[in-house]
């Protein structure tokens, strides 16, 4: 009877390890995601913002042969 007592408080004490091993694994998994989307989101930033200037250098070399093409200038 001890030793089946035994075995079981054993037991027992791997199964909440295992537990927390698991609740461990899924906060890590959230925070990774979480840094994950925050860096996705910090480069699509940096890409609009390289996109837009783009755009205006685009607009503004247009807008300079137009103008240099009517002759303005």
């Amino acid at each position: 009877m001890d030793i089946d007592e035994r075995i079981i408080n054993k037991l027992d004490i791997l199964d909440e390890k295992i537990d927390k091993l698991c609740i461990w694994k899924t906060e890590m998994e959230t925070e990774w995601k979480h840094h994950l989307s925050e860096m996705e989101e910090q480069h699509n930033k940096k890409l609009r913002r390289r996109d837009l200037t783009m755009v205006i250098f685009g607009l503004g070399i247009a807008l300079a042969e137009a103008v240099r093409s009517l002759g303005i200038i």
